[in-house]
């Protein structure tokens, strides 16, 4: 057994059920935290987030995904061996399916978000399993909480996750490996707009809030050498 899947073998990994009962908390904790260390920065800015990670296989042609017992299952190992190296013991892996997996990154640093992706897309772009599957590579996140005013509703949960998957889709469609953060704006602070208002914005176009400062996307894009 490898050291990965050792690691794979010892560390739990959380599946739709547990995130039904463990995000809406986590999203409360982080917006009584986000308040308090706000708060005490003065510019409104928090000193830890959270960090949801969605990572997304897709094929480079077509819409064929291998079925579990063609190893989609061996893929989706692949992933999780991968997700478990570069998060910390603390965070929370959650396999949605062989073809999708959430990673949770709890008191995120907000000045390591874009490390956390980079790293991961560098190791998945050399995988030799996922190129010869011929599998591209989507990561999504979303840095919680958005807004200065953190008021969305935890039951919602469900929602965060969608605008994290709708990230994963930006990244250019010829490229293996891409990733796109949304993180809250420079001017976010300033116009008060609260989060249960903010979030139905940007899952209907979250580009559409960068421009005004309200929000902030991260983009990452690895290209091989023949790209």
């Amino acid at each position: 057994m490898t050291g990965s899947s050792q690691k794979r073998a010892t560390e739990p990994v959380a599946d739709l059920d547990f995130l039904k009962i463990f995000l809406p908390y986590e999203l409360r904790l982080a917006q009584r935290q986000a308040m308090v260390s706000s708060s005490r920065s003065g510019d409104g800015t928090p000193s830890s987030c959270l960090g949801l990670y969605l990572v997304r296989l897709v094929p480079m042609s077509g819409d064929w995904f291998p079925a579990a017992a063609d190893g989609g299952t061996q893929i989706g190992d692949h992933i999780q061996d991968m997700l478990l190296e570069v998060i910390r013991d603390s965070d929370i892996p959650v396999r949605m399916s062989n073809q999708e997996q959430l990673a949770i990154l709890r008191d995120l640093d907000p000045q390591q978000t874009y490390a956390v992706s980079q790293r991961f897309l560098t190791s998945a772009f050399d995988s030799d399993l996922l190129h010869a599957a011929n599998l591209r590579i989507c990561v999504g996140y979303v840095i919680y909480p958005l807004s200065s005013q953190p008021n969305y509703p935890t039951s919602q949960w469900e929602n965060i996750i969608e605008l994290a998957r709708r990230m994963s889709t930006l990244g250019e469609p010829s490229s293996r490996a891409s990733g796109s953060g949304l993180l809250r704006g420079p001017d976010m602070t300033e116009s008060g707009i609260p989060e249960s208002d903010l979030i139905p914005l940007a899952m209907r176009d979250p580009e559409a809030l960068v421009k005004p400062g309200l929000l902030q996307i991260q983009r990452i894009q690895l290209l091989s050498n023949a790209e």
